[in-house]
């Protein structure tokens, strides 16, 4: 009932077509962290009623909607080992056939929206604040674990072969190379079987960074950290450390220190991103009018699509007269997403035109003048 969304959620989401859908944006301690609805979560679902009503649902819809959604406020995370604190908000997709809900660690607007589809970009945010996944490698001489700290709730990621600790690595033959072991046992630099051990390390855990495509970042003392990033030739560790000895924290408490460098390190990649959109030397690549976006979505054309998804472009929903929760930016994700391209939320001020998106074609469309 209350899973992170993947990128395949909101592919499936997006494609839903049916006469009545209600989409809630709402906060995790108004619909998660208690053990019976709350005002904030019985005012929404008041609202997508009303919006429901004023559409002209039938009342056997109404009351179908109504009962999925008091079913999802009235459930206790006390009977589902609690909610992770990362947890800022959720998402809530209903019609009269079901509700599924998604946690979020985005914190986007509060919404309630009916149409004859779901609002599906704040989803997408949701969905994409966890790519690449992030693992952090936690070693020390006595301990060695790797952790998916954007895992929800935090999870052991498995190593075959994964060395323990520094004294049982050292005494296996993990090299075949008998002569350096050999010395290694008996040598006076301690720097030496550090080494020997990162090297262990790294050879078991690149594998499964590599498949998983994971960020790492390394939680270590020196000179164990500086070392083990020496040694390895993996290009996602991210340039920041979780300093010290963490043998004693849990998985949850590795998950905090590293939120931070994660944030900073996804801000790293984002402005890396929006260089390429302000300093791209062809700028008959580059659009920032909303009709122009539109119809490059639709035909395909677009490489990298920039989108502030706390603003909103309502239109008038055909099935739904006076009614406007149908989004614009929402149609031209839904187009972007069909044609494999790559979706970059941003803030608002991060976009150099006054609409709430940008992009970069893959192509310029036949017959388009340069500007």
């Amino acid at each position: 009932m209350t899973t992170r969304p993947q990128q395949r959620d909101v592919q499936r989401i997006a494609d839903v077509r049916a006469p009545w859908c209600v989409t809630i944006y709402g906060e995790v301690d108004s619909w998660l962290r208690g053990n019976h609805a709350s005002e904030k979560a019985d005012a929404q679902i008041r609202s997508s009623m009303d919006g429901l009503h004023i559409g002209g649902a039938p009342s056997e819809i109404l009351e179908a909607i109504r009962d999925h959604l008091s079913r999802l406020s009235a459930w206790s995370p006390s009977t589902s080992g609690g909610i992770d604190r990362r947890v800022r908000s959720v998402g809530i997709f209903a019609t009269e056939n079901g509700a599924e809900m998604f946690v979020l660690t985005t914190s986007p607007t509060l919404w309630v929206g009916v149409a004859d589809r779901f609002l599906v970009s704040p989803l997408l945010e949701g969905a994409l604040a966890l790519i690449p996944p992030v693992f952090a490698l936690a070693i020390s001489e006595t301990k060695v674990r790797l952790v998916d700290v954007t895992a929800l709730p935090v999870e052991v990621v498995e190593v075959p072969g994964l060395p323990q600790d520094l004294a049982s690595t050292i005494a296996l033959d993990l090299t075949g190379d008998r002569n350096t072991l050999a010395h290694l046992r008996t040598s006076e630099d301690p720097k030496g079987r550090l080494r020997e051990y990162a090297r262990a390390i790294e050879r078991t855990v690149e594998p499964v960074l590599r498949r998983a495509g994971a960020a790492l970042v390394i939680a270590a003392a020196q000179p164990l950290a500086s070392i083990y990033r020496s040694m390895t030739a993996y290009d996602l560790v991210v340039s920041s450390t979780i300093v010290g000895n963490h043998d004693a924290d849990s998985f949850q408490e590795l998950a905090d220190f590293a939120a931070p460098i994660i944030e900073h390190h996804r801000r790293e990649i984002l402005e890396t991103q929006l260089a390429r959109l302000a300093e791209l030397p062809n700028r008959d690549l580059v659009l920032g009018d909303l009709d122009e976006i539109a119809e490059a979505a639709r035909n395909g054309a677009i490489d990298t699509l920039f989108v502030d998804t706390d603003r909103r472009v309502p239109v008038r929903g055909e099935a739904f007269e006076g009614l406007t929760t149908i989004d614009r930016v929402d149609e031209i994700i839904r187009d972007a997403l069909s044609s494999d391209t790559t979706v970059v939320p941003v803030r608002p001020g991060d976009l150099p035109t006054p609409d709430p998106l940008a992009a970069v074609l893959r192509y310029m469309p036949a017959g388009q003048q340069a500007r």
